[in-house]
Order: C-alpha cells, then structure tokens, then sequence
C-alpha cells in the first residue's frame, strides 16, 4: 500500500482559517495547526483516506488521528 500514500501532512497550510472537526467523523480533530507542532506532521495518510473526505471539506479540515488509524 506504499504507493497509495500521498500526503505526509493532514494539516492544509494555506488556510486562514481551520475547521475543528474531522471531516470524516465530525468529532475533534485536535488540529494545532498556526500554534507550534502539530501530532500530524509525521503522518502518512493514504489516498483511500483522502478520498473520503466530502468534496465540500476538502483543504477546509484535517483528519483525525482516530480516522487516520481506522482507515489508513
């Protein structure tokens, strides 16, 4: 599954604004994005889990670890 992995950060740094909730799940997606080191900088998620994301969320908010860990 290597060849799926496409991003090595959840985190979508152009945003002025970041969404508190995953957008897979909806729960607290503990993004410290703007406030120091984030626990998603060394994370690897697969284009399985990106593609999850609806359209309308995309590059709006960061997955959750649990999401992360459930479907990566």
């Amino acid at each position: 599954m290597k060849n799926n992995v496409i991003s090595e950060r959840v985190v979508f740094m152009s945003l002025s604004k970041i969404e508190k909730n995953c957008p897979i799940c909806g729960k607290d997606n503990n993004c410290k994005h703007g406030q120091g080191s984030c626990w998603c900088e060394n994370v690897k998620v697969s284009k399985r889990v990106l593609d999850m994301v609806p359209e309308d969320k995309k590059g709006k908010a960061c997955i959750c670890r649990d999401c992360i860990e459930k479907y990566n």
